[in-house]
């Protein structure tokens, strides 16, 4: 208890005053995606919904059907709501909010049921991701809130708890804190963290434990325990995150061997971090195995593609490398300004000339904040977990998504190599000398700049939203 109130007490006093007004300005700008985003409309917001609503019914577990299908059973009343929206969608209608108001008035006295639903694609995942929306549906569900109000609920405490991480991530973060700041706060990064998606807890808990190794590695040797604590507690989520997520928990080399007594503690440490990230990934992918190309009918066979990897070695190595090139050409393009996760009109992609002012701010972002170390080995070992996990990425979609006799690894989306470009750009900028002060004008002018960029994506993505949700 001891560490977890002071590591608190340390975020508290660490979080700078632009930090904290940036996040309060896009803390405005999320609630307004909340109820401005078509409901169930956001990137695979429907599945996710279900497994955050499954939790939040107090099962955290889900349940297993024949044809390698999980899903649960779901409240009637809620599933009833959804499927307004969703029935608009398919036949690419708008929805009325006076509708679904009344929908969910008419709900507000029927029998809380329970249905059968199939959701695999998200079933599979750790209860962690949904923490966040299903404590905000349970406290909506306390206060007998309409299936509306618990809804929005959802949306809310994902905002909010990824506001909160992203807090948390940011104070204990010792470079690169205004760099990572922008990166984290893309439109699409804000229409994630203000639907269902378990993509904010996914990247902020993976960048929370990168951070914490970072920060052992800068601290006195007196103030360590701490973190070395934090790391050894954050290392089984990792795993729980995603299973490429658990090769992450090579960061704790970050940390020095002379904050241990030996050079034999120091392995244990290391083995025990390690361990225990690649052990619950292992134990929990086993259990609740994922996989793409089964559930969405892509056409691919995992086994057939393992094999073809193993066979034609070079092929392969060709396939991964004009992936990277065709992908360098638009994932940042899908990172910045992608919306929606069904068929259009609910999935466009905007902002394409803000998105390349802000690659520039957030450049000029880093160099202009403070760089408190220097550290070359640590940069290279912060670009080879960021190389290495956008790697895994692409072999994980080669395994499970892709289909034999493609060019390029498909299915890949920009929002997956957020975890990536943070971990690279930190590691880059441990390269640079060391700069102990903060351009604070420059650098509140060029956030300023960066929030501009972004809000005026989002209002954009609003004004489109207002035609399919009125």
């Amino acid at each position: 208890m001891k560490s977890v109130s002071s590591f608190f007490a340390f975020c508290k006093t660490n979080l700078r005053l632009l930090e904290l007004a940036y996040l309060l300005a896009i803390a405005v700008i999320g609630v307004f995606l909340v109820y401005r985003v078509t409901p169930v409309s956001g990137v695979d917001e429907e599945f996710h919904f279900y497994r955050a609503q499954q939790i939040a019914q107090g099962n955290l577990l889900a349940q297993r059907y024949s044809g390698h299908m999980f899903g649960g059973g779901l409240d009637t009343s809620m599933l009833t709501w959804v499927r307004y929206f969703n029935s608009n969608r398919d036949q690419h209608k708008p929805s009325d909010s006076n509708v679904a108001a009344q929908i969910a008035k008419d709900l507000e006295n029927a029998k809380r049921d329970r249905e059968v639903v199939h959701f695999p694609s998200t079933a599979s995942y750790s209860p962690l991701m949904y923490i966040p929306s299903a404590t905000a549906m349970m406290i909506a569900n306390a206060g007998h809130g309409g299936v509306d109000t618990r809804y929005y609920a959802g949306r809310l405490g994902n905002l909010f708890g990824y506001i909160g991480m992203l807090a948390l991530v940011l104070a204990v973060l010792p470079v690169g804190r205004l760099a990572v700041l922008a990166l984290m706060t893309t439109p699409t990064s804000l229409h994630l963290a203000t639907t269902y998606s378990a993509d904010p807890v996914t990247n902020l808990g993976s960048m929370l434990f990168l951070a914490c190794c970072l920060r052992a590695r800068m601290a006195p040797p007196e103030d360590r325990k701490i973190w070395i604590r934090l790391i050894i507690a954050l290392a089984a989520p990792l795993g729980l995150f995603k299973l490429t997520c658990s090769f992450l928990s090579l960061g704790c080399f970050l940390v020095p061997t002379n904050s241990f007594p030996t050079q034999r503690k120091y392995v244990q440490f290391c083995m025990t971090v390690v361990g225990l990230s690649l052990v619950s990934a292992v134990v929990w992918n086993g259990i609740y195995p994922f996989t793409p190309a089964h559930y969405w009918n892509t056409g691919g066979d995992p086994k057939v593609q393992i094999l073809t990897m193993l066979e034609h070695p070079w092929s392969f190595v060709r396939e991964i490398a004009e992936t990277y090139r065709v992908g360098s050409h638009w994932w940042w393009e899908d990172a910045w300004g992608r919306f929606g996760g069904g068929p259009v009109p609910l999935f466009f992609k905007i902002g394409e000339g803000t998105g390349y002012i802000a690659i520039a701010l957030i450049v000029l972002l880093a160099l202009a904040d403070k760089r408190p170390i220097a550290s070359p080995r640590s940069g290279a070992v912060l670009i080879a977990l960021g190389a290495l996990y956008s790697l895994l990425t692409l072999l994980a979609f080669y395994v499970g998504f892709s289909h034999l006799g493609e060019n390029t690894v498909s299915g890949l989306q920009g929002r997956y190599f957020y975890i990536s470009c943070a971990a690279i750009l930190s590691g880059v900028l441990l390269f640079l000398p060391r700069q102990n002060k903060t351009y604070q004008t420059v650098c509140a002018g060029l956030l300023g700049a960066y929030f501009v960029c972004v809000a005026h994506v989002c209002i954009e993505a609003t004004g489109i939203y207002a035609r399919l949700w009125n």
